[in-house]
């Protein structure tokens, strides 16, 4: 029997899985049998990949779409049932190195209190730069911090990195530490975004060592830079990732949990109000209001809306403009003010940067949040790097009232959230550190 199960989830993606599962063949190991499964694909996925690869490839069918987590747990269980030594979970869009599962195998044959070996994932259109290598749980700002995340890959990078959690884009498991224990398969309850890093995060709490490798490398397309044309992504990252800090946040953090969530979720819904985007924010909301009540699983139809992100507000500003005089007041500004610049000209290719500031027709400065901006000089706008402005009175008036109407959310929520909480976690049995 062949050492490696590996699954690969596919959704309407037919020629990115099928150059996928190219280069896993074209690996210098194959100790291994590959499962795709298919979340009912509706671009003939399916076919492109039992008439290129018939045999070669077990192909597992859902009758509908059960979103990453489920998709990954059709084959997770499969191979579990099969008795495989090692998982190995892999995207669609992802091309392995020949050596990159072969290096995975030997990390965990040499390493037996390891359960959990990631790669190191580089951006396919930009291959030097790294995307993920490995991520570690913030429980101060109770977020997911990206190991690396855009780094040029100078060769300075640790060729094992040590972690809280891996995506699963690239990422080898012992079986037996799921079989022997009560860690189990992927939370299929989240459906998608979240769900991986949940699953490997419960590795760590069991005490098995998660790490990604330098010797297994792999290059990940991941979503294009384009908007997104609806509020799918705002809905099940804000819920899941609430959800999981309400889940595992340890113990004595929970009084400030529930104070940083609500004020990351408030300065969300505010912004999307301030930049009139009202779609994003009611997503938002329900997003927040289902982590609190406890609804899980696939959202449903009317919560997720045509995406209204704009920057309406500024291409109308910019419109009888020439010229603007940028200030900048953050560190490395050079690269910032670049950054600004292209923005600004994207949305009036004619605007032109002046050197001097006494004629431009108006004046930029940078800032880290606009919300922040204390006293400002109100003949300027203001800019932050989420492409927030403050262009009149009408923001002013906005800005001025943030911090009172912060406060003011944190005080009616906070109670309710925390009874919230504690009656999941009551539920859930978590275990935390």
């Amino acid at each position: 029997m062949k050492k490696i199960g590996i699954v690969i989830c596919n959704y309407n993606k037919s020629e990115y899985v099928v150059n996928c599962i190219q280069s896993v063949l074209e690996s210098k190991t194959d100790d291994f049998d590959i499962f795709v499964v298919d979340n009912a694909s509706t671009d003939n996925s399916v076919e492109a990949v039992r008439n290129r690869y018939g045999d070669q490839v077990n192909v597992l069918v859902n009758s509908e779409n059960l979103g990453g987590s489920g998709g990954f747990n059709t084959g997770i269980r499969t191979v579990l049932e099969k008795g495989y030594e090692y998982l190995y979970c892999l995207d669609n869009d992802v091309l392995v190195d020949e050596n990159a599962i072969g290096a995975l195998a030997a990390y965990l044959d040499a390493h037996g209190d390891t359960g959990v070996a990631g790669s190191i994932v580089y951006h396919m259109d930009y291959p030097e730069y790294v995307q993920q290598y490995g991520l570690n749980i913030d429980f101060e700002n109770y977020t997911a911090i990206t190991h690396y995340a855009d780094v040029l890959d100078d060769g300075s990078i640790p060729n094992v990195n040590f972690c809280d959690t891996v995506a699963t884009c690239s990422v080898m498991i012992r079986t037996s530490c799921i079989k022997n224990t009560d860690i189990g398969i992927m939370p299929e309850d989240n459906f998608i975004y979240w769900d991986d890093m949940e699953w490997i995060y419960r590795f760590t709490l069991a005490g098995f060592r998660v790490v990604t490798i330098k010797d297994s490398a792999v290059l990940h397309k991941m979503g294009s830079n384009a908007r997104p044309s609806n509020t799918f992504i705002n809905y099940y990252m804000w819920r899941n990732r609430i959800n999981f800090f309400m889940r595992y946040t340890p113990e004595e953090k929970i009084d400030s949990m529930s104070f940083r969530v609500l004020g990351s979720v408030f300065d969300s819904l505010y912004e999307s109000m301030y930049r009139e985007e009202h779609n994003v924010m009611q997503t938002i909301s329900y997003a927040f209001f289902d982590a609190v009540r406890g609804v899980r699983g696939k959202a449903a139809a009317h919560k997720i809306l045509p995406n209204d992100a704009n920057d309406d507000k500024l291409r109308a500003f910019l419109q009888d403009k020439n010229t603007y005089y940028i200030k900048g007041n953050k560190g490395e500004a050079a690269e910032e003010e670049e950054l600004a610049h292209n923005f600004l000209t994207s949305l009036n290719t004619g605007l032109k940067r002046c050197e001097i500031e006494a004629g431009a027709d108006f004046t930029v400065c940078l800032c880290d949040y606009v919300m922040h901006v204390k006293d400002g000089d109100r003949k300027v706008v203001y800019l932050d790097s989420e492409h927030s402005c403050i262009l009149d009175k009408e923001d002013w008036t906005a800005v001025d009232h943030y911090e009172y109407a912060k406060s003011l959310f944190i005080y009616m929520n906070q109670a309710p959230f925390l009874d919230a909480v504690y009656t999941y976690r009551e539920k859930c049995g978590t275990i935390c550190k």
